[in-house]
């Protein structure tokens, strides 16, 4: 790009109307000088402190910078991937003498290899600054939020804005939050990145909530649990960053089918372990379920998930007593009932039993036509042996899954940790642990939580036997 004689005398500047009040930045080191960035984009140029000028100060192979314009050796103007400059635009310089330097700027941010900032003024004429390949993305520096929505194609919902990342599209949304998959710019790493759903209307429970997670997730390093990576917030609303999973939830994996009982017990094995660690550091997952373990395009598992968290120690749970919280196929009974005070691990072992059993039948063991149907079956139903469902299944894996399910807690595996242990022994061939439930202790449990109606039925019988 040459310079002419009048672009020396009389420097313009053409833009299109700026989108915000252009941005300036003082040079460091010299509050002098500024520079006003013209054109539509609001982005801010850095550069460096005010030193002696010299040759080296110039991008290589470029004639030396104008002792005004830039300071140390290396000083470099990095613009971002989302300036987008119409034709024309430029930077003008000033400060020191220089009033009317300009640097044109190419007709996009899209720069082609090799594309450079010619240099005006102060009779430095010919040198250039050179500029980053298409897309700049290796380069930039400063950022700034796209003007406008971003709409999702898949979803149709808006996109927000989350300094630092870019987000390529919606995981999925749960009651409270919404995962997005996103590029972390600094680390340029996927991510998976989670907001609070309500947004600006997210009250302090909604927060404290979100809060109590990230605090959860944070403590717990485990090959099997998704790992935290960063906690921030746009815009006055917390969000967190999570390890992404290339991979599919289990409920996906699964679709409905039952699973070789070894497979299933393999898997049950891996989880419990996790488990296990998160109840050694104190945590309680409370919403286990398919849909909250993601298996990873190479098959590891990862539990994710802990917006229903609960800290046994100092209990920061935001859950009332009373409330429902959870999915009630996996839900505990005493979860079910709303008993959140005393609420341990042995919930936990309850909700991978009920896993357990959906990957043996391809069902849970209770799925009512309603949510307060399937919790009544939860409180006072038996789950159906698996047995019945599927004839030719193994006695001990059964054995396992209904231990799982007792309706009391002290009734099932102690810890996680021996849930384990007796997938392992199955999956090895060794004997269990656990002792089959045999069917008058059944019948004695069922009469013991249904007494009016075990009433009623001895009456009848003693009535028929006279």
């Amino acid at each position: 790009m040459s310079e002419t004689p009048d672009s020396r005398k009389e420097p313009k500047e053409v833009s299109s109307p700026p989108l915000v009040s252009p941005s300036q930045v003082t040079v460091a080191g010299d509050s002098s000088q500024t520079i006003n960035i013209s054109g539509p984009s609001p982005e801010t140029v850095s550069i460096g402190k005010s030193a002696a000028q010299t040759a080296s100060a110039s991008p290589a192979g470029a004639p030396p910078l104008p002792p005004s314009a830039l300071g140390d050796s290396g000083a470099t103007l990095a613009l971002p991937p989302s300036a987008a400059f119409d034709s024309g635009a430029t930077l003008p310089l000033h400060g020191n003498g220089d009033s009317g330097a300009t640097l044109p700027l190419p007709p996009s941010a899209a720069f082609d290899s090799g594309a450079t900032l010619p240099l005006h003024g102060n009779g430095d004429s010919g040198a250039t600054l050179p500029l980053p390949s298409a897309g700049m993305a290796s380069n930039a520096t400063l950022e700034s939020p796209s003007v406008g929505p971003t709409i999702d194609p898949v979803t149709g919902r808006e996109i927000p804005y989350v300094s630092g990342y870019d987000i390529l599209g919606e995981l999925g949304r749960g009651g409270m939050g919404v995962v997005y998959k996103a590029r972390q710019r600094k680390l340029n790493r996927l991510v998976a990145l989670k907001m609070v759903l309500a947004g600006g209307h997210a009250g302090p429970e909604q927060l404290a909530r979100f809060q109590i997670e990230a605090q959860a997730v944070a403590a717990l390093q485990h090959p099997n649990i998704v790992q935290i990576y960063e906690v921030g917030e746009s815009d006055s609303l917390p969000h967190f960053s999570l390890e992404y999973v290339d991979g599919a939830p289990l409920d996906k994996a699964l679709a409905g089918k039952p699973q070789v009982p070894k497979d299933a017990a393999r898997l049950l094995e891996t989880l419990s372990h996790a488990m296990h660690f998160a109840h050694q550091h104190g945590i309680v997952h409370r919403d286990l379920k398919p849909a909250n373990i993601l298996v990873s395009s190479e098959g590891v598992p990862k539990i994710t998930d802990f917006g229903l968290a609960k800290q046994l120690e100092g209990d920061s749970s935001q859950t009332k007593e009373g409330a429902l919280m959870g999915t009630p196929s996996y839900m505990a009974p005493e979860q079910a009932r709303g008993e959140f005070k005393d609420l341990g691990p042995a919930a936990d072992v309850y909700s991978l039993g009920a896993m357990l059993y959906e990957m043996l039948v391809g069902r849970p063991p209770f799925l009512g036509a309603t949510p307060f149907e399937t919790i009544f079956q939860v409180i006072k139903e038996e789950p159906v042996p698996p047995s019945r469902l599927i004839p030719k299944l193994p006695q001990d894996i059964e054995t396992i899954c209904l231990k799982c399910l007792q309706k009391e807690p002290s009734k099932r595996y102690a810890t996680a940790e021996l849930l384990a242990e007796d997938c392992r022994r199955f999956v090895s061939g060794e004997p269990i642990l656990s002792r089959p439930i045999s069917p008058v202790e059944r019948l004695w449990r069922w009469c013991r939580r249904n007494p009016r109606v075990a009433g009623l039925i001895a009456t009848v019988a003693s009535l028929l036997v006279v």
